[in-house]
């Protein structure tokens, strides 16, 4: 196997090239569009943030930004049900361009604010476990923050996990390999029942490593190209080769007869028109039960690079369409980003349980499972059933049957 180059690195915040350079560091506006990065994304900041806006507001009423400000930090840090209704009358009548969309999310929280809350299961839940990756791929979603917990700590969220009824867990980061204690995790939640599914580059991927694995129920890679220079155009690497690093990988799971692999492909305007290339490559490996196909979902991502990597459902839907009746006994799987709306529940490396919505910089913090129970994050008014009983089981369609 060749040599492959990499640095384990707290990936750069991905907003921070789309920066507004014109606000003034440390005001209002700056801490807010900083809010997302490793060290601030908790609620302490979002709670101080919050408290410098209300005093502003207290002798300037009508500033519809600061109100619409205020209303997202209120959703998005440990929201009650006292803290959506301010929300939404701060977003009463306000005509900041973003309000609208606000006002959209809290008509689905309120209208799901009368179903029973408690009683309630989330069986579907993936762990960020790691905050250290050795890629930073171009509008990377993960919510990564600075803080990582110890091996017992992980160990006593895996048991709150069991003993709620979680069925299927996707352990990711960051790259889980990285990190040293994955193995016993992984080990620890397969003995209790749960069905685990693991996210990794592929950069650590050896016969001893993928040994260790053989309890998986499902092993993810990423394959974003057929050719380097599109594979680089989402995959940031310091290793000029990874499009074979990852083939690699790939290859290695054929040769040991793991044939759990589901191979993630995010579809950009970058690559779309490589997307049958790709499907080939995929295909031509034996080890593949699932393959995934994302549409680009821009939720950190700078306003440039959303403009040169958006693709619309459509054209996503009717790239994949043919491939799914080209290879009809292969489970070829679609998810827009619309589609992937508060189905997320999400442990960070930290412990902090997060849900996404499907927009910019919707990242809503529930709880922290190193000092909450699972029921009571349940309880968090944003959550909707409905959407987190949409996700894929870990376990493929052929495993399955």
């Amino acid at each position: 196997m060749a040599e492959r180059t990499f640095v384990e690195l707290l990936p750069p915040h991905p907003l921070r090239a789309g920066y507004d350079r014109t606000l003034m560091a440390g005001s209002i506006g700056d801490a807010f569009q900083r809010r997302l990065e490793p060290d601030r994304f908790n609620p302490a900041y979002f709670r101080a943030l919050s408290n410098r806006i209300e005093e502003v507001l207290e002798t300037n009423p009508s500033d519809d930004t600061l109100r619409w400000q205020l209303a997202f930090l209120l959703l998005q840090n440990r929201a009650t049900t006292g803290d959506v209704a301010r929300a939404a009358a701060l977003l009463d009548s306000n005509a900041h361009p973003s309000a609208p969309r606000l006002r959209h999310l809290l008509a689905g929280i309120q209208a799901r604010a009368g179903a029973p809350r408690t009683e309630r299961r989330v069986t579907r839940v993936n762990w960020s476990i790691n905050n250290r990756c050795p890629m930073a791929c171009q509008g990377c979603y993960n919510p990564f923050v600075t803080e990582q917990i110890t091996l017992p700590q992980a160990l006593d969220i895996t048991d709150k996990l069991a003993t709620h009824g979680v069925t299927d867990l996707v352990i990711a980061g960051g790259d889980p390999l990285l990190w040293p204690h994955t193995f016993d995790v992984v080990d620890h939640a397969t003995a209790s029942g749960i069905k685990v599914a693991l996210d990794t580059t592929g950069y650590t991927l050896t016969e001893d490593v993928l040994a260790r694995l053989r309890s998986l129920s499902s092993l993810r890679l990423p394959l974003d190209g057929v050719t380097a220079a599109v594979q680089r155009e989402f995959r940031r690497s310091q290793d000029r080769n990874l499009i074979a690093a990852l083939k690699q990988s790939l290859t290695l799971c054929d040769q040991a007869g793991f044939d759990k692999v589901r191979v993630h492909t995010v579809a950009s305007a970058a690559n779309l028109h490589e997307l049958p290339a790709i499907a080939e490559e995929v295909m031509s490996h034996s080890s593949v039960a699932q393959w995934v196909i994302f549409q680009w979902w821009g939720r950190r991502a700078s306003p440039d690079m959303t403009r040169r990597l958006t693709v619309s459902a459509a054209d996503v839907r009717a790239a994949v369409t043919p491939l799914q009746a080209a290879y009809p006994g292969r489970e070829v799987i679609l998810a827009e980003s619309s589609n992937r709306e508060l189905l997320n529940w999400m442990i960070q490396s930290s412990g902090q349980v997060v849900t996404f919505g499907s927009e910019h910089e919707e990242e809503f913090i529930l709880g922290n499972l190193t000092t909450d129970t699972i029921e009571g994050i349940l309880a968090h008014p944003i959550l909707d059933f409905e959407a987190m009983a949409r996700g894929v089981t870990v376990t493929p369609r052929e495993q399955e049957s």
